[in-house]
């Protein structure tokens, strides 16, 4: 712990073994470490990064290091799913994953890059995020999808539907106006319609939205 008075093994300047004791500090606070970059290996194009322990649907789950090639000339987003899966793309941070890493590229190298692994936030902690919709339907961003609590408002000018992740929780504060319905559902499966003025909190399930709780 950073205190002014630690409990962590610190180094000092007539120390024998100092390797051994860094080793063992890194040992230590590796779970930290899951998805980190993996300097050893990071060359040109080439992105490593070191694997952990991931908690899986419940399941304690080891990933492994491992790495992936860049596109040049580009800023490549590199993100996580929910198994550990880890993938990069040139277009942004996809709803429903773990962003780990923006990385600017020249034609062959690395140029910067920018940590965006996050602290975990406690559930007592509430996030929230609103959207507008009215003449089109929207697809959750990955950092709308991110927030525990959505408000949707807008003057709805036809029946819209409101796209979420596959894998998403949500309270959803449904704040339109306009004598049209507002649907929360995935990309290809079924869907839930939140009543104007209620809310709800819903669940993807992998495939399908489903409610949790009756509109409040």
């Amino acid at each position: 712990m950073a205190n002014s008075t630690t409990i962590l093994d610190l180094l000092f300047s007539a120390q024998a073994g100092k390797e051994t004791a860094v080793n063992e500090l890194a040992d230590a606070a590796s779970p930290a470490m899951i998805f980190g970059r993996r300097g050893s290996v990071c060359s040109g194009l080439t992105w490593g990064y070191y694997g952990g322990t991931l908690l899986v649907d419940g399941v304690l789950s080891a990933i492994v290091n491992g790495s992936l090639t860049l596109s040049g000339s580009v800023t490549n987003y590199i993100e996580s799913d929910r198994s550990g899966t880890v993938s990069s793309n040139t277009t942004g941070y996809t709803a429903g994953s773990i962003p780990l890493y923006t990385v600017v590229c020249g034609a062959s190298t690395v140029t910067s890059y920018t940590d965006d692994r996050a602290w975990v936030q406690p559930e007592h902690l509430t996030s929230k995020t609103s959207i507008t919709v009215t003449g089109a339907n929207v697809t959750l961003t990955a950092a709308q999808a991110r927030a525990r609590y959505l408000s949707i408002t807008g003057a709805l000018t036809g029946n819209r539907n409101v796209y979420v992740p596959n894998h998403w929780e949500g309270l959803v504060y449904c704040n339109t106006s306009g004598p049209y319905t507002t649907t929360l559902k995935t990309a290809s499966g079924s869907g839930i319609v939140v009543g104007q003025g209620k809310r709800a909190l819903l669940v993807a399930d992998g495939t399908n939205v489903v409610r949790i709780t009756a509109d409040t």
